[in-house]
């Protein structure tokens, strides 16, 4: 079962998402409203665990929209609030139950049990889910067979789970991630298929005599009818009650829970210095009479985060002093001098609350920001004589990362090409008072040395015309009237493959002589060769060159090209990677075996240029351009959330296993609502097509840049660390402050952003981590006074 966690303690966010997981929980986190919304928006979930003061809303407003929307899901509110008011508004909005900070996490995990069994089912209250005699005890989330247990990862329990609780329901592959992933992780659909087998061999192993779950070829999964009857098996099924007796954790669950809650605390512990040092900060203010409001607010949420986190991993003195923090930090009345005596008292309660506190480095302060850089953009020349047409893409060029020049006839195009050499030429082929065409043009650039890529316009709809465009060079054809969202977004993918690296193709085969000639063939058409001959090394080269395209043996020693293929095609990261494949065998049985195990293609051995450069060039194009649909974001160029996650996971790997170092930052455009309120939408499209293109120009292909979502981006930044990170987002906040943008009618304007550095491995192993604690540096930034750059301390 999906449950979303909304909360903004990281400590305590932490460890109830462990525990949950361990539990067989798909979890989801968010840190604020703004992404529980989204999340809400994209994925479906069983149960929201809601905390009631976020940083940019109050939970119980977000709980009332929810169910002013219709979201009938339940919600469980978290409060540090223990007034009768406040839990009777708190259900009143909707919620289903609620818990006060600082909670026992055992009672917490018993409550959020008792609530999903409560809604799991709304006509048959169950606490156990039954498939012959295979058992699925929702009360502890075990499985067994014949009383004896079976022993799942988290995947394989979803999995049986959801199959279990809709026995008539088919599941697509798609709908299967969905439902048991979470929104970080980002696998394939033959990930999917690796789980399923894994856990029918496990339950084949523990006996049972049929395989209870169904392929339906096309659709997806489902359970089978059972062979025996549930009625026919002794049931132990009763009415589930609001107390929590039953589910009273064994003393297994009660000493993991410990553990889990130790190690936390020491990270806690570790923590603490710098909240001490916060509220330091906003007493010596306070005495000094200048506390900023954005600082007071950010002393009030650090000091309502320790108070359930505190008292829940042990600190109960603690919690008590950080509650009365929070109230002296509230927002509705003034401070005064009296208040400043008792802060200092409170910080030293707090500092005295637990013992050996590790001294730390002091917080991270930004660097001096160098001086920026001007961006160059690629030229588009526009050969037509529709001179409103070509002012229209003028207008909106510059947001797509271009500038442009007119041509309005065939013959100071010609001289314009000369002189400028133009990225790409958008070319009318229809010019009624020349003595020529835009066709004997578009021959003479496809001549050009060096090469000039072009899009051919007309106001014809004949086939002819279009074919005669392609036999002369063009790349794409645009058929008048059309928008100049249309014509520029055609633009911007032709330059995106123009500024994509050469293709990289990796060729495996154990003939050395094979390889040579490979090498030497594909190197001619300026393609980039990686040859291995010994496949054993096959996954660490395939993993360090990311090739575009693999060429494999089929006979080799040790593993077939077959055995690479097969594994490369359950890959989450590579599924999708063309597969040709060099075979001296040609016959039917030969080349069946070859696409049942994934092959796009194949070429027969001895190797003919004519053969090799057709299927390997058309393959690499046609990959390209369909990637370029599917992984980038059509507005701003950069990865998709689903490819950026698995590029960012890929990077994870390499670091590791290179021993680089590695920084993640999350980049947040300030006050953008804001722009889209004052200027409307598509003046905030323009914003963040220019940043994406920003984000292009500026970071290497080794790294990662994807659009996590709305005005959200995160980069992942190979081999640097913290301080050369940060010196390089500020080098780019430089240049995005100096861009000028300008509004329908006349107003400019200029945009800031506000960004957090993480490192891996030292803030988080995994991407979700990783993001959970960005998003916690970025809010620092944000409380801070925005238009900055903030990064995560350095382990003392």
């Amino acid at each position: 079962m999906k449950i979303l966690l909304v909360e903004d303690d990281l400590h305590s966010a932490e460890i109830l998402s462990q525990l949950l997981a361990e539990s067989h929980y798909t979890i989801d986190s968010a840190l604020n409203a703004k992404t529980a919304w989204q999340h809400i928006e994209t994925y479906a979930y069983d149960l929201v665990i809601l905390d009631i003061i976020l940083p940019d809303s109050d939970g119980i407003e977000l709980c009332a929209k929810l169910r002013s929307s219709g979201y009938t899901t339940p919600v469980l509110l978290l409060t540090a609030k223990d007034s009768t008011s406040d839990r009777v508004m708190g259900l009143e909005a909707g919620a289903d139950d609620y818990m006060v900070k600082p909670y026992e996490f055992e009672e917490l995990i018993a409550r959020i049990r008792a609530l999903l069994r409560r809604y799991s089912d709304r006509d048959r209250l169950t606490q156990e889910l039954m498939w012959e005699q295979l058992r699925l005890d929702l009360r502890v989330n075990t499985v067994s067979y014949k009383q004896k247990p079976l022993h799942l990862t988290q995947k394989e329990y979803g999995l049986l789970e959801l199959f279990l609780r809709h026995p008539q329901q088919a599941f697509s592959r798609s709908a299967l991630i969905d439902h048991v992933w979470s929104a970080g992780e980002a696998p394939s659909e033959e990930a999917v298929t690796t789980h399923i087998k894994g856990l029918r061999q496990k339950l084949k192993a523990a006996g049972l005599p049929i395989d209870p779950i169904e392929t339906l070829y096309g659709l997806g999964y489902r359970l089978k009818p059972a062979p025996v009857s549930p009625a026919d098996l002794p049931v132990v099924d009763s009415p589930v009650t609001n107390s929590l007796p039953e589910d009273t954790p064994s003393p297994l669950e009660r000493a993991r829970v410990l553990e889990v809650i130790a190690i936390m605390s020491k990270k806690l512990i570790a923590a603490l210095p710098a909240s001490i040092a916060l509220f330091r900060r906003i007493a010596v203010a306070l005495n000094e009479g200048n506390l900023d409001p954005d600082l007071r607010y950010e002393g009030y949420m650090e000091a309502h985060r320790l108070i359930g986190s505190m008292g829940s991993l042990g600190f109960p003195t603690g919690s008590d002093t950080a509650r009365q923090i929070e109230q002296v930090l509230q927002r509705d009345f003034s401070l005064g001098q009296t208040d400043t005596m008792l802060l200092m008292h409170l910080i030293a309660d707090l500092e005295a609350s637990t013992s050996d506190l590790p001294k730390l480095t002091e917080p991270f302060l930004p660097i001096s920001q160098p001086e920026a850089h001007k961006l160059e953009l690629p030229l588009l020349l526009i050969v037509d004589d529709d001179v409103d047409f070509i002012q229209n893409i003028q207008i909106e060029a510059e947001t797509w990362g271009m500038r442009v020049q007119m041509a309005s006839d065939l013959s100071t195009a010609r001289q314009m090409i000369a002189n400028e050499s133009p990225g790409v030429v958008l070319l009318d082929i229809v010019f009624p008072d020349a003595t020529d065409n835009g066709l004997t043009l578009l021959s003479e650039i496809t001549q050009r040395e060096p090469k000039i890529s072009t899009v051919v316009m007309s106001a014809s709809s004949r086939l002819s015309d279009r074919v005669m465009a392609a036999r002369r060079g063009s790349c794409a054809f645009i058929e008048k009237p059309t928008s100049t969202e249309e014509v520029l977004n055609v633009i911007s993918q032709v330059l995106s493959q123009q500024s994509s690296d050469r293709f990289k193709v990796m060729v495996v085969d154990d003939d050395p002589n094979i390889l040579n000639i490979l090498k030497h063939l594909l190197q001619q058409w300026d393609i980039e060769v990686t040859s291995l001959q010994n496949p054993q090394q096959f996954w660490q080269v395939l993993e360090l060159t990311a090739p575009d395209l693999l060429l494999l043996d089929l006979s080799m020693p040790e593993y077939s090209g077959i055995d690479l293929c097969q594994a490369v095609r359950t890959s989450s990261l590579w599924h999708d990677l063309p597969i040709v494949f060099l075979s001296a065998h040609s016959d039917r049985e030969t080349v069946r075996q070859l696409f049942v195990a994934g092959a796009d293609d194949y070429l027969s051995k001895p190797i003919v240029e004519a053969d090799l450069y057709t299927h390997i060039l058309s393959r690499l194009k046609r990959s390209r351009m369909s990637r370029q649909v599917a992984d980038f974001d059509g507005l701003t160029g950069v990865y998709t959330h689903r490819r950026g996650i698995q590029g960012l996971t890929q990077l994870l790997r390499l670091a590791t296993r290179n021993q680089q170092t590695l920084c993640l930052a999350i980049l947040d455009l300030d006050l953008f609502k804001q722009v889209n309120d004052r200027y409307g939408h598509s003046i905030g499209d323009m914003v963040l097509k220019q940043f994406g293109n920003l984000l292009r120009q500026n970071f290497r292909s080794e790294d990662v840049t994807m659009r996590w979502g709305g005005e959200e981006f995160v980069v992942g930044l190979y081999g640097a660390d913290r301080q050369q990170s940060v010196e390089r987002l500020n080098i780019l906040l430089e240049t995005w402050r100096e861009l000028k943008f300008v509004a329908t009618g006349g107003e400019s304007f200029s945009s800031t952003f506000s960004g957090g550095v993480v490192k891996y491995p030292d803030d988080g192993t995994s991407v979700e981590m990783l993001y959970r604690n960005m998003d916690a540096v970025l809010y620092r930034a944000k409380a801070t006074g925005r238009n900055r750059i903030v990064a995560t301390d350095s382990p003392s």
